[in-house]
């Protein structure tokens, strides 16, 4: 698998659907999984399962973000929780205009992490090491991000408790039923990429941690099925 580059099915898949990825952003998406995957060998950052479906089953799942949300420049991002570099580096990779830091509480994780973001030069990333509900662990940048990003890592609940502190204040309340609010994101906020259903894990997190809105995105395109993801949201909560 290494140094073989996307899968054509990945490319027209992200064309497809608005993402237009150059040549050297596919070199980086490759030297990223070449990286990970060795790594892998090491440590746990991906299921042994999944490492022969790591273009579609975690890069493009995370990608997927950006075929429905449209985001504007230069957010500050926090991938909570962020793995084997999940959503995070995928993300800084076709948007480097983000500034991204991904936190992770198991050590172990995070140097490999760094050592992929060190290998791959992305420079407005920055990796930490913390549990997420000690807010602490990543002062001051605490009560500074735009969007708090996390993938497969908690329920809502814990998610939404613990994004809060992260980020910044928000001066203008949403407007759920506005078409721009809709398709465009607007900070602060909380995605969470999930899967199954979420009817009661919602309803805790509106009643528990008095959200303003909810929105859930379902994520499904053409060839969903068949990659496994057609089960596959994004929820996007308003504090």
């Amino acid at each position: 698998m290494a140094g073989t580059g996307p899968p054509q099915e990945f490319q027209r898949i992200c064309t497809r659907n608005g993402l237009v990825l150059s040549e050297s952003q596919l070199v980086l998406l490759t030297r990223f999984v070449d990286g990970l995957l060795e790594w892998n060998s090491k440590i746990n950052l991906v299921s042994r399962r999944d490492q022969e479906n790591i273009w579609f089953s975690h890069v493009l799942h995370s990608l997927t973000l950006l075929f429905y949300v449209e985001f504007p420049d230069g957010l500050r991002v926090l991938d909570l929780g962020t793995g084997g570099g999940f959503p995070g580096i995928p993300l800084a990779i076709a948007r480097p205009d983000f500034e991204l830091v991904l936190l992770d509480s198991i050590r172990k994780k995070t140097v490999a992490v760094q050592d992929l973001v060190d290998r791959l030069g992305l420079t407005g990333v920055s990796v930490c090491t913390g549990r997420a509900e000690q807010v602490h662990s990543i002062h001051p940048a605490a009560g500074t991000f735009d969007l708090v990003v996390a993938r497969a890592v908690s329920s809502l609940r814990d998610l939404v408790r613990w994004s809060r502190p992260y980020l910044r204040v928000s001066l203008t309340p949403p407007v759920e039923t506005s078409e721009v609010t809709r398709t465009k994101f607007t900070s602060p906020g909380l995605i969470a990429l999930k899967g199954g259903d979420l009817e009661k894990e919602i309803a805790e997190a509106r009643i528990k941690e008095s959200i303003r809105f909810v929105r859930v995105i379902g994520m499904s395109f053409e060839g969903s099925i068949e990659l496994g993801l057609e089960d596959k949201k994004a929820v996007i909560v308003k504090l």
